[in-house]
């Protein structure tokens, strides 16, 4: 039994989920999306209760134990840890909150995703766009940021209205990108597609300034 959440387990099920989890969250940080203790990821096991990753904990040396039981109702801990979850619970909660669908929540800190966050963020004609859903690449789409905050649980209120949106990414301006999907790889793909698209924008805004 686990002496970090020892009156709670994860199901079977959601341990072989953790470790799939823990495979993204490495390939993440060799990416350099998540250095050093940046960012967090979170699974759910059923409509009660999901596995947040603990606070201050290094993404690429993540275990199945740094995972801590979380209340999606109320974003707290639901038996006594002796590691503090990650700050940006309560947004992992909304977004539980907000979708059934959501099984698995994946916050990285992609850069060109947060250095292409402007007001709107547009996105268009390319082949990319299919990965959110989108039948075509003949179509326009604004991809939902905010303004980055530290008062997490007004931000995880915030987020509300951009939960449903087609796209299930959001972003922190000047801070990272929140992906989700029925599972952490669809969550992942949803991540590397947004960044490539950021990615070209980039270059073309470079080449055009030249």
């Amino acid at each position: 039994m686990s002496s970090l959440h020892p009156f709670v387990q994860p199901s079977p099920l959601l341990k072989r989920d953790l470790k799939r989890l823990l495979e993204l969250a490495q390939l993440s940080f060799s990416r350099a999306w998540n250095p050093g203790t940046g960012g967090n990821f979170s699974l759910r096991q059923d409509q009660n209760l999901c596995w947040v990753s603990a606070s201050g904990k290094h993404k690429g040396l993540l275990t199945v134990e740094d995972f801590l039981p979380i209340g999606i109702n109320d974003a707290q801990p639901v038996a006594p840890c002796l590691r503090k979850p990650s700050d940006e619970t309560a947004l992992h909660c909304a977004i539980y909150r907000a979708s059934e669908e959501a099984r698995a929540v994946l916050h990285v800190h992609t850069p060109h995703t947060v250095a292409m966050v402007k007001k709107p963020l547009l996105l268009s004609d390319n082949e990319m766009l299919k990965v959110f859903g989108f039948p075509t690449h003949e179509t326009e789409i604004e991809v939902p940021s905010l303004p980055n905050t530290q008062d997490m649980q007004n931000l995880g209120l915030s987020v509300a209205p951009y939960l449903n949106h087609q796209l299930k990414v959001l972003v922190l301006e000047g801070h990272g990108v929140y992906a989700w999907g029925r599972t952490a790889d669809e969550a992942m793909y949803r991540i590397e597609a947004l960044e490539y698209l950021c990615t070209l924008n980039h270059l073309r805004l470079s080449s055009s300034s030249v």
